[in-house]
């Protein structure tokens, strides 16, 4: 029974380490038969090789294992970046990048309008905030005319500025910046007078007596929500 316990705890420690190995790695750039590919491992297809378009394999150099250039043209990836510009290319921490003119988040032009005040705000798997002297910036999306002075990250996917709430870069209606707060387990919100649940208002939630049981459940006395729905 002890080595069998052992194969057991061996075999789920080796799946562990695979996944978390595909998880993070990011894959590589390949010069051969007179091209460049991206090369990343999956699961599913083991390694797949993906060509770089237009690219000049005599010139071509990878910055970093995400990211490279040849003389005319920028990659993330296999992807070509339109108006990057190639000699001014600098990585920035995953999968952010930089030249002479802009910020980059994965392909997406920032379009910054302050280099010099650009700051990454917060950073995490699935998203960035970030601003500069006039914009504030979630992902590839610009957010025109905040508060930049009173502008603020509460969540990995919420902001507040002294006028509004911004839920995934994009003003959260009827929400009050000085009252809202995101800490019911993630899914649900709530300011001064009003509940959300994933962005979405609950008309129906009486605040006065609302409770958040679990990650996707809560009640009030009127009965119980699954998420934003109400249960009946």
């Amino acid at each position: 029974m002890k080595f069998n316990r052992f194969l057991i705890y061996s075999s789920l420690a080796i799946v562990a380490t695979l996944a978390l190995t595909a998880c993070n790695s990011t894959g590589k750039y390949v010069n051969k038969d007179g091209s460049v590919y991206f090369s990343y491992w999956t699961f599913s297809f083991g390694t797949i090789d993906r060509e770089l378009p237009d690219v000049d394999p005599a010139t071509f150099k990878a910055v970093e294992d995400w990211l490279g250039h040849d003389d005319n043209h920028v990659y993330f990836k296999d992807n070509l970046i339109e108006n990057a510009d190639p000699k001014t290319l600098k990585a920035e921490k995953y999968p952010m990048f930089r030249d002479r003119k802009d910020y980059y988040y994965m392909t997406a032009a920032l379009r910054v309008s302050d280099m010099e005040s650009f700051k990454v705000l917060k950073r995490s798997d699935d998203d960035i905030w970030a601003r500069d002297s006039r914009y504030a910036y979630y992902d590839s999306l610009r957010i025109e005319s905040p508060d930049i002075e009173s502008f603020r990250v509460v969540a990995h996917n919420t902001a507040v500025d002294s006028k509004n709430v911004y839920r995934y870069g994009k003003i959260l209606p009827l929400a009050d910046p000085a009252t809202y707060e995101e800490t019911w387990k993630g899914f649900y919100s709530r300011d001064k007078a009003h509940i959300w649940c994933m962005g979405t208002l609950l008309e129906d939630a009486d605040y006065a007596t609302f409770v958040v049981d679990d990650d996707t459940h809560a009640h009030d006395s009127k009965g119980s929500f699954h998420r934003e729905e109400r249960v009946k």
